[in-house]
């Protein structure tokens, strides 16, 4: 039986503990992330955005937890390793509005 990583900064395994709780969490939401009390009130119109930016302050966090304080090359590493789960794309297309801005009725200036 393989032990599980836990979080602890004499633990080699706790980042990527962080990575697969990051994970893990997204799977559980992923059909409806607003269900989830801690999920922030998104803007659909930039909630794909809004979505990955929630899910990389959740790693961050975890991170946090582990004591450990990795660089900035093995943050960046851990940071695409997550949003390039296909659990954490699903949960931030689901938070993303279906109309384009230039739908509506007063569409922001850029447009």
């Amino acid at each position: 039986m393989a032990a599980r990583a836990e979080p602890g900064a004499d633990n080699p395994l706790a980042l990527e503990y962080a990575v697969g709780e990051t994970k893990r969490y997204a799977a559980r939401i992923a059909k409806d992330p607003t269900a989830c009390p801690m999920f922030p009130v998104v803007n659909e119109y930039n909630g794909f955005a809004e979505t990955l930016c929630y899910v990389q302050g959740y790693l961050a966090g975890l991170v946090a937890s582990t004591g450990q304080r990795p660089t900035k090359a093995e943050m960046d590493e851990l940071v695409y390793d997550t949003l390039n789960d296909p659990k954490v794309g699903d949960m931030a297309a689901e938070m993303q509005a279906d109309i384009r801005p230039v739908d509506m009725l007063c569409p922001p200036r850029e447009f």
